[in-house]
């Protein structure tokens, strides 16, 4: 295979023919400094590369899956051969051993004691409080005042999140630690999220430098993971405590406080930042074509009150399908081979690295033409259904499947039909919007005004 005008094959250890190397890569660092220039304009340039593309961060390889077959096979097909990898090793220490980090039987374990968190009839009376949450936030904001969408979506979120974590008696002394909790989790996990991702791609001895960045960093971690154990603290001392926090310590053959409190912090991490920053694209396309929100805006005022559902929203949810597609956050994803394993036509050797871009892959023209025009009804033409396996991937898949993806859908579908429910959007005039790669592909800033809609 010819890269970058050269040829490189080496036998691994089984004396297979090689993996490609990504062209580009310097002594000592390797590809290090293409990749800290543009996390995800680097990766989308290695999908011509090949199906499987070694990349090198300082000595260590790194297998890219540009195939949607090898995808599949590496995150179904062949999932119980691998681990959860570096990237998991390196959140561990901040966040503990919780379902997003966790392995094996203890991830299975875990995985089982939440899923009566996220049952569909659970989802469906979250799905009511999201739209009371959302729609008090929104209806507070005042017409013409510039805001930073990006900020607000952030809050928004984690507001959506406190009361399904932690529900409480408004003023109670749970309520006013669980209120401290919300204020205080948005910034902190923001810092928290991109300090993980830039200790990932570091080397080691690069990534425990005591920078300002670094400083920062420890200081969020260590302030997340102290009001954690306060709430833990809390929902022990009060039997009449429910919700998603109140189902992990009930679990049958019991939960520790430290287990509860990891699983906490994966669903502060997970819950948040993701939501928060699709949610901020969302607004941005909504921004940029009026007719688009208008359209979301008269399938909301049709729906039942507090019904968000995809069936009830079709247009809505089409329109988020489309931002996870064309604005999908995170930048990449990985795992670590168990043994030496055969993808595709190539062999993954025994402890090497596995990453995936859903980010590129979900801009492949193949399965998506004119990857870059935003166009909610293009999956009118090509349902998801109908996409080859591994193609279209925005909570992952297999047995490592995000768990909250029905919850993710819910607070989404609730944020974007409160917001054009009430709203006209309006960009901040001269602001280009940029898209920044650290810990997840999100606006450098978002500011808009909005006015309201006429009722009806």
């Amino acid at each position: 295979m010819s890269i970058g005008g050269r040829e490189r094959f080496r036998l691994n250890e089984t004396g297979a023919s090689g993996i490609p190397l990504a062209p580009g890569g310097a002594p000592v660092v390797g590809h290090l400094p293409g990749l800290a220039r543009g996390r995800a304009v680097f990766l989308q340039g290695l999908r011509g590369c090949g199906d499987v593309v070694e990349m090198r961060l300082g000595r260590r390889s790194f297998y890219v899956l540009n195939a949607p077959e090898a995808i599949h096979d590496v995150l179904v097909t062949q999932s119980g051969r691998f681990s959860k990898g570096m990237l998991f090793d390196r959140v561990r220490p901040y966040i503990g051993n919780g379902l997003a980090s966790s392995d094996g039987p203890f991830h299975l374990r875990q995985r089982r004691a939440l899923q009566p968190a996220f049952h569909r009839e659970r989802v469906a009376r979250y799905s009511e409080m999201f739209t009371e949450v959302a729609g008090a936030r929104v209806g507070g904001w005042q017409a013409k005042r510039r805001m930073d969408m990006s900020q607000e979506m952030r809050e928004l979120a984690v507001a959506m999140l406190m009361p399904t974590l932690f529900p409480f008696a408004e003023g109670s002394e749970t309520g006013r630690a669980i209120e401290d909790l919300g204020a205080r989790v948005s910034g902190d996990l923001g810092v928290l999220v991109r300090g993980v991702l830039r200790a990932t791609i570091l080397p080691p001895a690069l990534a425990v430098l005591p920078t300002p960045a670094r400083r920062r960093f420890l200081t969020s971690a260590a302030a997340l993971r102290r009001l954690a154990e306060s709430a833990v603290r809390q929902a022990r001392g009060n039997p009449e405590s429910h919700g998603v926090l109140a189902l992990m310590l009930a679990y049958e053959g019991g939960m520790s406080d430290e287990e509860a409190c990891d699983e906490l912090l994966t669903f502060l991490v997970a819950g948040v930042e993701t939501t928060a920053t699709t949610l901020s694209w969302a607004l941005h396309a909504l921004a940029r074509d009026p007719g688009m929100a208008d359209r979301m805006s008269e399938e909301a005022r049709a729906a039942e009150p507090g019904v968000v559902t995809p069936a009830v929203l079709p247009y809505t949810a089409r329109f988020v399908q489309e931002v996870l597609r064309l604005y999908q956050p995170l930048w990449f994803m990985g795992r670590r081979a168990l043994q030496t394993v055969r993808v595709g036509r190539y062999e993954i050797p025994r402890g090497a690295e596995v990453v995936y871009s859903a980010a590129t892959l979900h801009r492949d023209p193949a399965h998506f033409p004119d990857p870059l025009r935003f166009d909610p009804d293009r999956w009118l033409a090509r349902p998801e259904k109908s996409l080859p396996r591994g193609a279209y991937l925005p909570f992952g898949a297999g047995n490592r499947k995000c768990i909250g993806d029905g919850f993710a859908w819910a607070e989404m579908l609730a944020a974007l039909s409160a917001v054009t429910r009430r709203w006209h959007l309006h960009p901040a005039p001269g602001h280009r919007v940029r898209a920044v790669a650290d810990a997840q592909i999100h606006p450098d800033a978002l500011p808009m005004s909005v006015t309201p809609r006429a009722a009806g």
